[in-house]
């Protein structure tokens, strides 16, 4: 007969967690009486906050100016520094991108001006390197915040200038233009929105997104810029259809896309034969004339220049240089006397001149791609993340025909389109996994909550690890508590 010092033996071998208790998480200090106190807890993350930091340096970019730019690549470097191996895995899996800043950087071998080009060359490729970065580290909510809250102080930044135009045509703060100030406007107004549609963000959030909300707004209304108005409320516009669209089943869904096309092809039939009419209220309206300030110049100019160098173009922001005699021409011409800060006003145009159709080429596959992901991702699973990037995407969309929007460097809009390319390629990844699954594989939450579990919606990972995203353990968790006792 077991004794009973021989039957406890045997159930501490059976049962070895009862025998031993689980001991405490090393992250966390012993249990002290002081501990149990009431108090203020702060959690974070040291890759949040040398993220945050990267962030905060190219959106104040324009008021710091250099030293900005050293913040960006100071925070940038650290965050690569933390896990070389991960960053050098995640510029693998998006070669296309970093591909086409290779091609930008090669083009001083037949750039007109080729120290400029290599300048600015690298400085683009160490941009996608660190955008690349930020999107494997940081969780897509949690890059929506981060913007949501650098873009805050940067209009903030603004506010507190009181910088206008002399000639009163609008606004200006803490940039060198209206336009400028109207796009940073746009990006903290499509910020708040998504912070504000996100189901899981707390009352914090959305006090700071109403803020944001505000700030924006009142300083995209004050910069005066038409077309950004019209690329904000064309996004909101977009985000409408996008959230009606989620709830409406597979077929449905088809019949109302195709009733939408017809209705706007409908009207636009109808708009034509009122040119003359819209013409001239659009005038009266915004007191632009209908070449969109010129615009239809420069792109006969441009289209010039595409001619003589089709393929290669000109090198890589080798055109607006100082001592061009075609750019001093068009300067004079449009009383540009800064002789900076002035473009083709499109974007795949003014890259064409200066990358080629070959460059323009990478770039359309990668923007066009990572937009119709973007817009599969909101109506699939919608969160903070996906709203955002699907927002922010249209708008580019709509920008890019009479701005440039993309890609230089250090430039904030540029960040968040390369960040937002390498989502969607994950996205597509994880979407392809989700359909590739059997009907039976669903389980009680079906394809969409599988596809929930598959790409996340919070902070979490994105993208499943068996796909090659970021596993669990590389998104960051906050693991150092501090503690003030109250």
């Amino acid at each position: 007969m077991a004794s009973l010092g021989d039957m406890q033996t045997t159930d501490a071998a059976r049962f070895p967690r009862a025998a031993r208790p689980a001991a405490r998480p090393a992250a966390y200090p012993p249990a002290h009486p002081s501990a149990r106190r009431p108090g203020f807890v702060l959690t974070y993350s040291p890759t949040v906050v040398v993220g945050f930091l990267c962030l905060l340096g190219a959106a104040l970019l324009p008021m710091l100016g250099s030293k900005g730019a050293l913040v960006f690549l100071l925070a940038g470097a650290g965050l690569i520094a933390m896990r070389p191996g991960a960053t050098i895995a995640a510029m693998g899996r998006n070669w296309l991108i970093v591909a086409l800043a290779l091609w930008c950087l090669c083009s001083f071998t037949w750039s007109d001006y080729p120290g400029v080009t290599v300048r600015y060359g690298v400085q683009l490729l160490l941009t996608v390197m660190i955008g690349i970065t930020l999107a494997d580290r940081l969780p897509p909510a949690i890059f929506v915040k981060l913007v949501l809250v650098a873009q805050l102080m940067a209009s903030l930044a603004s506010f507190a200038t009181g910088r206008s135009r002399g000639d009163g045509g609008g606004y200006l703060g803490i940039y060198a233009s209206k336009n400028a100030l109207a796009a940073a406007s746009g990006i903290l107004v499509i910020a708040a929105v998504a912070v504000l549609f996100d189901r899981r963000a707390t009352r914090l959030w959305r006090v700071l997104a109403l803020a944001g909300l505000a700030a924006g707004g009142m300083l995209l209304l004050m910069a005066k810029s038409t077309g950004a108005i019209l690329a904000v409320g064309g996004t909101v516009g977009v985000f409408g259809l996008l959230y009606v669209l989620r709830r409406l089943d597979g077929p449905v869904r088809l019949a109302v896309v195709a009733l939408a096309t017809l209705l706007v092809a409908v009207v636009t039939v109808i708009l034509t034969g009122m040119f003359d009419e819209l013409s001239q209220a659009f005038l009266s309206a915004t007191g632009k004339d209908l070449t969109l300030t010129g615009r239809t110049e420069l792109w006969a100019t441009a289209f010039g220049e595409i001619a003589r160098h089709p393929f290669a173009g000109t090198g890589y922001q080798a055109f607006w240089v100082v001592g061009n005699q075609l750019a001093e021409q068009l300067w004079a011409e449009f009383g540009i006397e800064t002789r900076t800060g002035f473009n083709f006003h499109n974007t795949l145009i003014s890259n064409a001149v200066e990358i080629g159709l070959i460059g323009i080429t990478i770039q359309a596959v990668l923007f066009y791609g990572a937009l119709w992901a973007m817009l599969s991702w909101t109506i699939r699973s919608p969160g903070a993340g996906s709203i955002f990037f699907a927002l922010f995407m249209v708008r580019q969309f709509v920008l890019m025909q009479v701005e440039l929007v993309f890609f230089f460097q250090f430039d904030f809009s540029s960040i968040i389109t390369i960040v937002a390319i390498c989502h969607a390629a994950g996205f597509r990844q994880a979407a392809r996994a989700v359909d590739r699954m059997p009907r039976a594989a669903y389980g009680r939450a079906g394809r969409a909550g599988s596809f929930a579990a598959a790409a996340g919606r919070g902070n979490r990972p994105s993208w499943p690890a068996s796909i090659h995203a970021p596993s669990s353990n590389q998104w960051p968790r906050a693991r150092r508590p501090i503690r003030r006792d109250g």
